[in-house]
């Protein structure tokens, strides 16, 4: 309970070095993913025992009586309501899992939850799954900025907070309310209860909800009257990161104050450099890679508003997938419904984790993507090569998922040489689901091989 769940090394903004953990125990024989169906294996819900809810709500035992108050009123809308109110890795991780199938999560904070790194896991995850978050307190907002976690404080960063008065609560609600309707995409009550094949949040759900909040964030978009490039660089078609950089830390002195330490500062500017703008061999920024990014819009703090998204949501990567964070194995699990470019290239990284179970999951969760991508493709075929069973199993599974023709060659040798037989069926399940004239020849002729095999060997 309280700030038990702290963890110091999540402030860094860096995931440490993937070892297994006791929480991911080794698969055995009786989990391995089904191989004799026609298509990877299929979730109903987040989980056999939680039925999908329109909203999800969490909060710490500190705000029980606000986190309640609001259940009331959203159950009386007719919304259904999932509602936690501990601070604890178990807790956590049924929220994450609620929070798969939900259209929209209540954060309710206050100082205890501003300081959880379990809240923080809580919230990266919604971030990264595209939930719209509704923001709800007691307190002073100020005061549980001062005490918040910066990860949680980047994610948050750009939404209205409702203030919940402990002796007046009910004049906070009608805002809330208007904001969880944008949230939900202005769905009346009565046209949103959950089913069993809830779909996705809708990404624009919650760019909505953050236009409609930015006005009330006192972390407001300052400077950049004008184009950022042409008001530095004037007519320049690249320029010296050194030089670029000077400019981005001038320009924005004041919303990287209000959200960065030093360290935070570093982090950001190295993410920028080496993931962003991609600079980190030339030394240099183009003109055109930063329209890439920036977008065409000029509006008033358009590049900070990029860079911050863009932050937050590496940030939140980091956070979720973090070897202590209590929402991992979820968020593993469940990434393949969320198709951005960021949760692809999570997994790609994923596929080098030390634990098997992690790395056959996040090949499945690939599959599941759709995703033709030709790096995806080249991953999943070393995967092929992997020691683990459970692993080239799942690489198969993938690849024949998305119908990925290069993988023929390899697929059809582990069909005819794997030492484990559920990698072979798997390998064969893939082929057909493949097709083409290369798989289709392979399985004639392997089939053909090994009836004139059979009748062989009856004749002995």
């Amino acid at each position: 309970m309280g700030n038990s769940g702290q963890r110091q090394n999540r402030h860094s903004g860096r995931r440490p070095p993937s070892t297994s953990t006791s929480e991911n125990v080794r698969a055995s024989e009786t989990t391995a993913p089904a191989t004799t169906a026609a298509a990877l294996p299929q979730r109903k819900a987040a989980s056999e025992h939680m039925t999908p809810k329109d909203i999800v709500i969490s909060a710490a035992p500190a705000q029980v009586g606000l986190a309640q108050f609001l259940k009331d009123k959203l159950e009386a809308e007719k919304y259904t309501v999932y509602c936690n109110t501990e601070l604890e890795a178990a807790a956590t991780k049924r929220v994450a899992k609620a929070l798969v199938d939900c259209k929209l999560f209540v954060f309710v904070t206050g100082n205890e939850s501003a300081a959880s790194s379990l809240a923080a896991d809580a919230v990266a995850f919604a971030y990264i799954s595209n939930t719209p978050i509704v923001i709800a307190a007691n307190d002073d907002r100020a005061g549980i900025l001062a005490n918040m976690i910066f990860g949680m404080k980047l994610a948050l960063q750009k939404m209205e907070w409702h203030i919940f008065p402990a002796d007046s609560m009910e004049s906070t609600l009608p805002a809330f309310m208007a904001a969880l309707k944008i949230g939900l995409g202005g769905e009346a009550s009565g046209d949103h209860i959950a089913t069993e094949a809830a779909a996705a949040p809708a990404p624009a759900n919650r760019r909505q909800l953050y236009a409609h909040s930015t006005k009330e964030s006192k972390l407001e978009l300052v400077g950049e009257q004008g184009n950022f490039w042409e008001r530095n660089f004037g007519g320049d078609e690249e320029v010296a990161w050194y030089k670029f950089q000077q400019a981005f830390l001038k320009e924005y002195e004041t919303n990287i104050s209000e959200l960065f330490d030093d360290s935070q500062v570093s982090w950001l500017l190295d993410m920028l450099k080496n993931e962003v703008f991609e600079a980190s061999q030339t030394e240099k920024v183009s003109k055109v890679k930063f329209i890439e990014v920036r977008g065409e819009s000029e509006h008033k703090g358009q590049f900070w508003k990029v860079v911050s998204e863009i932050a937050a949501e590496k940030y939140s990567m980091n956070e979720v997938f973090n070897m202590e964070s209590a929402v991992r194995l979820t968020a593993v699990e469940n990434l393949g419904k969320f198709q951005t470019p960021a949760v692809v290239d999570a997994l790609l990284k994923l596929l080098d984790d030390g634990d098997p179970n992690i790395r056959a999951i996040a090949a499945i969760s690939l599959g599941r993507t759709g995703t033709k991508d030709k790096v995806v493709i080249q991953r999943l075929l070393i995967l092929l090569d992997d020691k683990d069973r459970i692993c080239r199993q799942s690489a198969c599974l993938s690849l024949g998922h998305i119908k990925a023709e290069e993988g023929v060659p390899k697929i059809s040798h582990l069909w005819r040489n794997d030492f484990i037989s559920t990698v072979r069926e798997a390998a064969k399940t893939a082929l057909q689901q493949i097709g083409g004239p290369d798989a289709e020849r392979i399985l004639r002729v392997t089939n053909i091989l090994q009836e004139e095999i059979a009748e062989l060997e009856g004749k002995k």
